[in-house]
């Protein structure tokens, strides 16, 4: 892993091997990725650039490889970070979607980073949208891939033989419309994580949380303005969701990208950026 700063803050090297290892087991970055990894009291992110916070909220099994070449792309103008979410680590009975949305409200807070706009990618943005439900969110607008919300959540084909490397490898480039996009350092990584029983209990327990509490009725409540960003191929959240969000929102706009995916940012960066940018153009951010 290449990261330029580690900040341990007042804990000891051994606790922060810990913290990061139950917390962050997937955290391999690029190593043309110019981008620190922080610690600051019960958040781990990445972060690059500065300016105006853009907030990525990664998805189960997700980490910075989903995003890296917008992350590179967009701190040349905006301060990017990244937190790693507790989906590994948070007990047991708490592994549902919306303790995720309420964990990204206490780092919003504890950061003080108010009028950020936020980047949610499949489970990521449907923590998101638990947040931004809320009436004193710090959100200037919302950017959602994938998300999830409004779908039932398929359990991962990987879990089943998750011993059996090739087979975790081929379920991985499943959720792609290119299937050479995901790197080997991408797969390897999943491919260990889930060897964990502790991991793999709390991703089925999240995947199940996010079909048993579906957000019709709440999405209502998010004034922010939100752009949806929807691979055309998506096999886990389909496109024909889509137009509900839509619908349901007050105040969204949907981007359909053909040849694409469940990971727009990362299968498709180049139309991903050009829908940001109109978007948040749109919002004067």
């Amino acid at each position: 892993m290449s990261i330029a700063t580690l900040l341990f803050g007042h804990k000891e090297t051994s606790e922060v091997n810990t913290f990061l290892k139950h917390r962050a087991p997937i955290r391999s970055v690029p190593p043309d990725l110019d981008i620190h990894l922080r610690i600051s009291g019960n958040h781990i992110y990445l972060e690059g650039g500065q300016g105006r916070p853009i907030i990525f909220c990664h998805g189960l099994f997700g980490g910075i490889f989903n995003i890296d070449t917008v992350c590179k792309e967009l701190s040349k103008d905006y301060r990017f970070l990244m937190p790693f979410l507790p989906m590994y680590d948070m007990a047991l009975k708490d592994c549902i979607v919306k303790k995720l949305g309420d964990y990204i409200e206490t780092f919003i807070e504890d950061l003080e980073l108010n009028e950020a706009v936020a980047i949610g990618s499949s489970m990521g943005g449907g923590a998101l949208l638990h947040y931004a439900s809320k009436s004193g969110n710090k959100l200037n607008g919302l950017i959602l891939c994938g998300s999830s919300g409004l779908s039932n959540i398929p359990l991962a084909k990987g879990y089943f033989k998750r011993k059996n490397y090739d087979f975790v490898s081929e379920a991985t480039k499943d959720i792609f419309y290119d299937r050479t996009v995901p790197s080997s350092e991408m797969i390897r990584d999943v491919f260990n994580a889930i060897q964990s029983n502790e991991i793999v209990l709390r991703s089925i327990r999240f995947t199940k949380s996010a079909t048993k509490h579906l957000m019709h009725h709440e999405l209502s409540k998010i004034h922010v303005p939100v752009l949806l960003v929807w691979g055309k191929q998506d096999p886990i959240t389909p496109v024909e969701i889509a137009p509900l969000f839509q619908e349901l929102l007050p105040d969204a706009r949907l981007r359909v990208i053909d040849k694409c995916g469940h990971v727009p940012a990362q299968e498709k960066p180049y139309h991903f950026l050009e829908n940001f940018f109109e978007f948040v153009k749109k919002i004067n951010y």
